[in-house]
């Protein structure tokens, strides 16, 4: 979900089988009323993509909640603030060889990396066919060596990474519907398998909607399973906390190395992780407090 709520425009529709596009030009006032009686009466179940003159934003009702944004004349820019606070994995692993995905929305996160993580190769898992089936409108690259997207349940996908020792080098969640966040990431089972698929010094990013104070009791529910090694950041308006975990956090010469990377990432992609940045030297004081030992690698 984006970083905050934002009002639909006005909509021009066109309906297909598998989807709606809304298209932000020409309707009256009376073609509108009329629209929005079908979709609270009809309950319309399938994705929405909405578009005006400068943005395409994929939304799973008309209530105004957008799911993911794309700016139509920079299509692998992005566009709201929570994605980009999601690729502050870049300051642990700067170069990963593989991440996963859980949720594809309008594959921002998945354009960007392809673009720009060369040598990453990155698998998505979208439960909604529906929502995979809009790829060619956000633009997203078909399949290659680096990129595959696959139609399962995500929480599925990583219980099996799980059973059968698979490793990942950094895993995204960004995984939402219609009601919220998918509640299959929120149990404790998925955290648990998250943890076990990780590499050596991999990192968990999980993307939650609300503010600090909504977002303790996920928070927490991370925490116990990571260990403690977790940092949450809350997105400059509020509207979303993203969260980092794994034992990446608790590899001092990584923590260290992090300013470095940041000033890295800043002047090759344009990044900024002022916030996180300050959370990491406090997280890395505190640990060297708790336990001296943490200044070895583990």
């Amino acid at each position: 979900m984006s970083d905050r709520d934002k009002k639909l425009p006005v909509l021009r529709t066109y309906a297909s089988e598998e989807n709606t596009w809304l298209n932000l030009r020409d309707l009256t006032e009376a073609q509108l009323a009329i629209f929005y009686k079908y979709l609270v009466d009809e309950r319309h179940d399938k994705p929405l993509l909405v578009e005006d003159q400068k943005t395409r934003s994929l939304c799973f009702s008309i209530d105004g909640d957008v799911q993911s944004e794309m700016w139509l004349d920079e299509p692998d820019t992005l566009v709201s603030t929570y994605t980009r606070k999601m690729m502050g994995f870049l300051l642990f692993r700067k170069r990963p060889r593989g991440v996963v995905m859980i949720g594809l929305g309008g594959g921002s996160l998945v354009k960007f990396c392809h673009r720009h993580l060369r040598s990453t190769r990155m698998t998505v898992v979208e439960i909604n066919a529906r929502v995979i089936a809009l790829r060619s409108h956000f633009q997203i690259p078909p399949d290659d060596l680096r990129l595959r997207v696959i139609n399962e349940d995500g929480s599925v996908y990583v219980a099996a990474m799980a059973r059968t020792n698979q490793r990942t080098d950094v895993l995204l969640v960004d995984a939402f519907d219609r009601q919220g966040i998918a509640t299959a990431v929120t149990e404790r089972s998925f955290l648990q398998d998250a943890r076990r698929v990780l590499s050596t010094h991999g990192i968990f990013v999980m993307n939650l909607v609300g503010g600090l104070e909504v977002c303790k009791g996920y928070i927490e529910q991370i925490r116990s399973v990571f260990g403690g090694s977790v940092i949450a950041v809350e997105v400059d308006d509020g509207g979303n906390v993203v969260v980092f975990a794994g034992r990446a956090l608790r590899d001092r010469r990584r923590l260290h190395a992090a300013t470095r990377n940041a000033q890295h990432v800043e002047a090759r992609l344009g990044l900024h992780f002022p916030t996180l940045l300050q959370r990491t030297h406090e997280f890395r004081n505190q640990l060297l407090v708790q336990d001296p030992a943490v200044g070895r690698t583990v």
